[in-house]
């Protein structure tokens, strides 16, 4: 997706900064001034995927998103073999999209993303939201298995099956009245790049590491999330010092477009 479309996608900020590049790196973009948060999207998604919420913070703070590898404007970048690979991509995109410090939100697989930061360089971090995340890259609770995940891709093709796993992701599926976003969010993914985003968080484990962090962390699930069941998010709570917890009543695995005015004040409050 080149540049010019997805400043289609946004509002008019002309009383505000927006940078956006393809700068070598990962693709990201940036809207807003004030204090410097990173949001990182999951499997199937791209940065558009926070538009609600980039839109809500961007009134008070710097926001950046990143597309991460094989995904939208980072579609013919190469997915590394592991997600501790991934998280130094992710630093160094941001490193060198000019930010020292910043607060970082990730969700699901950019939740695993965030936790490697916090435990690799928790210099870099002033404060973190952990959405939709887990401890380890096992997850027998998922809807699917990863190698049905894959078995579909390679059958179907990306854009149905994004279409598909989107759908789980709602409490109403494609009922959901924010649905469309997250379908379009996904269709962009490189096929190949899909598969190896399966495979590399299958062995990842920060489980036995999580009382080393020190990051002021939030933690947000649905309690019918049917990707990262929510126990792994009770579970994260209890083993992170310090940690807050907010489990969303009747959401599913995407809560900030299902409950979008509570999630953003939700996040806004915290990050303040």
């Amino acid at each position: 997706m080149g540049n010019e479309a997805l400043l289609t996608l946004k509002p008019d900020y002309s009383n505000r900064e927006i940078v956006i590049k393809g700068n070598g790196m990962l693709f990201w973009q940036r809207q807003g001034k004030g204090p410097e948060i990173v949001l990182v999207h999951g499997f199937l998604g791209s940065g558009k995927i926070f538009t609600p919420l980039t839109e809500h913070l961007a009134k008070q703070f710097s926001v950046t998103t990143i597309d991460l590898p094989g995904c939208a404007g980072s579609y013919d970048i190469a997915v590394p073999a592991t997600v501790e690979e991934l998280s130094h991509i992710v630093i160094d995109t941001i490193h060198s999209s000019g930010l020292n410090t910043y607060s970082i939100l990730g969700h699901s697989l950019g939740a695993m993303i965030a936790l490697e930061i916090s435990l690799q360089q928790p210099q870099l971090l002033e404060k973190m939201v952990v959405y939709g995340g887990c401890p380890d890259g096992y997850l027998p609770s998922r809807f699917e298995t990863t190698e049905e995940s894959i078995e579909k891709i390679r059958s179907n093709g990306i854009e149905a099956v994004a279409g598909d796993i989107a759908a789980q992701w709602f409490q109403r599926g494609k009922q959901d009245p924010m649905y469309p976003l997250a379908q379009a969010a996904g269709s962009h993914s490189n096929e190949a790049a899909a598969i190896d985003h399966l495979r590399t968080w299958d062995h990842w484990k920060v489980r036995d590491r999580l009382d080393k962090i020190q990051t002021p962390t939030l933690i947000i699930c649905g309690d019918c999330d049917r990707s990262t069941h929510p126990n792994l998010s009770i579970e994260m709570w209890k083993r992170i010092p310090h940690a807050q917890l907010f489990i969303a009543p009747n959401a599913g695995h995407i809560v900030h477009l299902e409950y979008t005015l509570e999630f953003n004040s939700l996040v806004e409050k915290f990050l303040r």
